[in-house]
């Protein structure tokens, strides 16, 4: 990773996050430009409002997305919560291991599905009925795809979908998986998330 883009409005903060990184991969280019074309990461501080216009300029380059309110946001690849670990985020970024292996820009299929995370929705190739998701809803199925073939317990989703909010309960989580299957098999097609060891796992 050569080239990366931080775009902060906090320039302490973006001057600061430069070095440390630098430090840990000193063959990286740091840059502040908003509109650079050829990174090949960004990392986008709190300004949500630019994420459309990033994503529209990079086809391939992926963005990590710092912010203090949101968990997940449909223009970014992933989103780290502040305050956040700079250690772990280094070496996560040193490791390679930052990014999610589902890309925010991928068509991801299972069975008869294909799942389109930006549009959020999900179409089924034999009926061709679209069938349109929130964005929890398609965190879920990103999540469970990604640790697929494995049981993931509700307490994983809490922690990785939820982020252990202080009202939400495995409940929450029962019903959300309720009304997701009732959503996609409307239509009579394979059942998408089995629950198995009072876990659930994706139907792959």
């Amino acid at each position: 990773m050569k080239k990366i883009n931080i775009i902060s409005q906090n320039e302490d903060f973006a001057e600061d996050l430069s070095s440390q990184i630098i430090r840990v991969l000193p063959e990286a280019e740091v840059n502040f430009a908003e509109k650079q074309k050829n990174a090949d990461l960004y990392i986008i501080d709190e300004n949500e409002d630019i994420l459309p216009e990033i994503s529209k300029i990079t086809n391939s380059a992926p963005i990590v997305f710092l912010s203090s309110t949101k968990d997940a946001i449909e223009y970014a690849d992933i989103v780290i919560r502040k305050p956040f670990s700079l250690l772990d985020f280094l070496k996560s970024l040193k490791e390679n291991t930052l990014l999610p292996r589902v890309r925010r820009k991928e068509c991801i299929t299972f069975k008869e599905y294909n799942l389109y995370p930006v549009k959020k929705e999900i179409v089924s190739s034999t009926t061709q009925d679209i069938i349109k998701l929130t964005e929890k809803e398609v965190e879920i199925l990103k999540y469970l795809y990604t640790n697929a073939p494995s049981i993931m317990s509700k307490e994983d989703l809490l922690e990785n979908v939820w982020g252990y909010c202080a009202d939400m309960t495995t409940h929450t989580i029962e019903t959300h998986i309720y009304r997701l299957r009732q959503k996609i098999e409307q239509y009579g097609g394979s059942q998408v998330i089995i629950t198995e060891n009072n876990g659930y796992r994706l139907n792959i």
